[in-house]
């Protein structure tokens, strides 16, 4: 008798565990989308004045971004840009920071929602300038190099082009904190 009691007991014990799990709501998935993670490409421009002079550079780099809240992103990037500086030198610049992104509003576009967001957020910053040409480096070094950080402001939006794709566009400004580096011509 006292094997059947523990026979039943067992069955019950795993029918219970069995409805325990069944009673679970299941997740809407297509609502809201908290905790998503997602990864990008990132091409980059990159303006900046030197010597009283403007300059533009080139880059790329990655991205990954994790929604925080239902109207609320993060972006973590890291980007490498290239700059020609006068045909004398080359800077490099590296950028590793994250932004936060609050939804401001979602104005429908076809079968989209396009999201529009300011963004704010602080970036570590790595420059190298390489002396390229001329005789700038004669008496001096060959190369400068300086770290950094930076915050930044400014605005985006997002385009869904799928359901697994977007297409995201931002600007924002850098403020840096700490020396900057620029080369003088002789």
């Amino acid at each position: 008798m006292g094997s059947l009691i523990k026979r039943v007991l067992f069955i019950l014990s795993f029918s219970i565990l069995q409805l325990s799990l069944i009673a679970q709501d299941i997740r809407d998935i297509n609502g809201d989308q908290t905790g998503y993670l997602s990864l990008g490409a990132r091409n980059s421009l990159g303006m900046f004045r030197t010597n009283g002079k403007s300059f533009t550079g080139t880059g790329a780099g990655g991205q990954f971004g994790i929604r925080i809240a239902k109207d609320f992103n993060s972006h973590y990037f890291a980007d490498w840009i290239t700059s020609n500086i006068d045909n004398v030198a080359q800077r490099n610049d590296f950028h590793s920071g994250f932004s936060m992104m609050p939804q401001l509003f979602t104005p429908k576009l076809a079968n989209s929602h396009v999201e529009i967001f300011p963004l704010a957020g602080i970036c570590i910053d790595y420059t190298k300038f390489s002396i390229t040409s001329g005789n700038n480096y004669l008496n001096g070094p060959k190369w400068l190099e300086r770290y950094s950080f930076a915050v930044q402001a400014g605005f985006g939006g997002t385009l869904p082009v799928s359901k697994d794709l977007d297409f995201t566009m931002d600007a924002h400004y850098m403020l840096h904190i700490g020396t900057d580096v620029e080369i003088e011509r002789n």
